[in-house]
């Protein structure tokens, strides 16, 4: 069937995009098409769908593919061949691709050669810049969310005619506008951790009280030692989750072999208009405390802590996060200050090991002063 289609008919799953090409490219990103020729995009819903390549301009040319998974809540666009949302056209997810600089479509079949843009999905605060030289230099324009976060119901779409862009387009740039003030609240979430084969730190303390007042002592135990846990932030701007843990049961109790621990995650944002999908940061936790305790007069002691390490399983923490613009972005709620509130989804995935409060048993024997 090669260079021998005329119709299509698929059905692929929600979020499943496939992309048929004139030339077989194997790029290092592969949403990248460039030199691939005339591309066809078929974008899976769950259901049956038919496609007549003629229409697209691309009879009898498709000679391979590539099929991929794709984040539409993140945001895409559609540049056309023709005006009114018309002829061959590509299907861009900006997912795929970096923020805040140029991507270049010199060598992609529609460069130069765009007529009109779809973008119903651009989330607020995402912005988009097509420019004439593929640095992102020269001629430009720019648009912005037409619908709020979540919602493609508003049309989104133009003819490049009418902003003196048309045939013009040879790189896109998406960035994100700046809130003038973010406010995002820690979040706790309360898990298990199940104590970790072989991971329990013991440590002996001894010594003697020759008075004949009690004694208060205070040891360190655990000196130096830490664990790490993990998290992955997924949010529109650069945004870093630190993790603390409380716990509130330790090993040591009878019948316990897993440890009841609070994380918290605390959360702060780069206002810049660079940003990342995703922001992986590691925490160290330090397991050194410290006990004390009393020894009886005229008597020895010995004593043993233990700290257990748990593991953390995979634990996903969701909050809002409230940014202040001066413009008004679709969704977003007008304030007394003049600023417009909107508000946004932040997802935490947390993973890694915390440890144990001391548990500490001590044994005091009276001293023979005979």
């Amino acid at each position: 069937m090669q260079d021998q289609a005329t119709w299509l008919v698929f059905n692929l799953p929600e979020n499943v995009v496939c992309t048929l090409c004139n030339n077989v490219v194997q790029n290092a990103n592969p949403a990248d098409f460039s030199n691939a020729g005339v591309c066809v995009d078929l974008i899976g819903n769950g259901q049956t769908q038919t496609i007549d390549l003629k229409a697209y301009g691309a009879n009898d040319c498709l000679s391979g593919g590539i099929w991929r998974e794709v984040d539409s809540d993140q945001g895409w666009f559609q540049l056309f061949y023709d005006i009114n949302e018309s002829g061959t056209f590509a299907t861009i997810f900006l997912s795929e691709w970096s923020t805040a600089k140029p991507i270049s479509i010199a060598k992609w079949w529609l460069q130069d050669q765009a007529s009109s843009l779809n973008f119903p999905c651009l989330t607020p605060p995402q912005q988009l810049t097509l420019s004439d030289n593929a640095d992102g230099s020269g001629q430009s324009m720019t648009v912005g969310a037409s619908n709020p976060f979540g919602s493609w119901n508003t049309q989104a779409a133009v003819n490049l005619t009418d902003s003196g862009m048309n045939d013009k387009v040879s790189s896109f740039t998406y960035s994100l506008v700046s809130p003038v003030k973010t406010v995002i609240s820690s979040v706790s979430v309360n898990v298990a951790a199940q104590i970790v084969s072989g991971q329990t730190f013991t440590e002996t303390i001894s010594g003697t009280n020759a008075s004949s007042e009690v004694l208060t002592l205070t040891d360190t135990v655990a000196v130096g030692k830490s664990v790490q846990i993990s998290n992955t932030t997924t949010q529109q701007y650069e945004t870093t989750a630190s993790i603390s843990a409380t716990v509130t049961a330790t090993e040591g109790v009878p019948d316990v072999d897993s440890i009841q621990t609070s994380l918290t995650a605390s959360f702060s944002v780069t206002q810049t208009t660079s940003s990342s999908q995703t922001t992986s940061t590691t925490n160290s936790v330090d397991l050194q405390q410290q006990i004390t305790f009393n020894v009886p007069p005229h008597s020895s002691y010995s004593g043993i802590a233990t700290i257990a390490i748990g593991q953390v399983p995979p634990t996903t923490v969701t909050q809002t996060g409230s940014f202040y613009y001066k413009q008004n972005l679709p969704g977003s709620i007008k304030q007394s200050d003049g600023t417009y509130l909107l508000t946004m989804p932040i997802t935490v995935t947390i993973n890694g090991e915390v440890g144990s409060s001391v548990q500490f048993n001590i044994t005091s024997t009276p001293l023979n002063l005979a």
